[in-house]
């Protein structure tokens, strides 16, 4: 079967169209890290690893050339893979940008959003997570690691307000 037959190939779930082959890139400048993603993700069914990379220019490269339903970003130098996640959102809108990163901070989550990003999770999220993270991007959603979503609401990618937990209380008390 051809690749422009397996882009072609939908299955419906809960009337939502998605794909029956998630093809995911893997950008990350950590070699070891990187094969360790692609390796995990290639042992998932449904879910084809197109291309992998270890710079933004590969990340624009890989985008380009194979346009995967989603890519993965990890690049360390500051603003990295945010800059990138807006180069690909202009670029080629149909290709689909997770940052995957160790920063937690709400700032970090909010520019990569607006920049195009369609989601954000943790490197210290499980495969599980990563997995769900993924398939929720390809059905439309933007998506962050469950635990990070508590703490931000976001309208149209912009902040609106960080929940602190104390901030529930009140919430809930105005509400009576």
């Amino acid at each position: 079967m051809n690749v422009l037959a397996k882009m072609n190939d939908r299955v419906t779930d809960n009337a939502v169209t998605t794909p029956s082959l998630i093809r995911i890139a893997v950008i990350n400048d950590n070699p070891m890290f990187r094969e360790r993603m692609v390796r995990m993700l290639r042992g998932v069914a449904g879910i084809e690893v197109v291309g992998d990379g270890a710079t933004a220019t590969d990340a624009l490269k890989v985008a380009q050339e194979l346009a995967p339903d989603v890519m993965l970003l990890h690049l360390r130098r500051p603003g990295g893979s945010t800059e990138v996640a807006a180069s690909i959102a202009s670029v080629c809108p149909d290709v689909r940008t997770v940052i995957l990163t160790a920063s937690e901070d709400d700032q970090d989550i909010t520019s990569a959003l607006q920049a195009g990003a369609r989601g954000y999770i943790a490197t210290s999220s499980s495969g599980r997570e990563v997995v769900e993270t993924i398939r929720a991007i390809v059905r439309g959603d933007c998506h962050t690691a469950p635990k990070l979503a508590p703490r931000l609401l976001i309208k149209n990618g912009e902040l609106i307000e960080t929940i602190v937990n104390d901030n529930l209380h009140d919430l809930a008390l105005r509400g009576k």
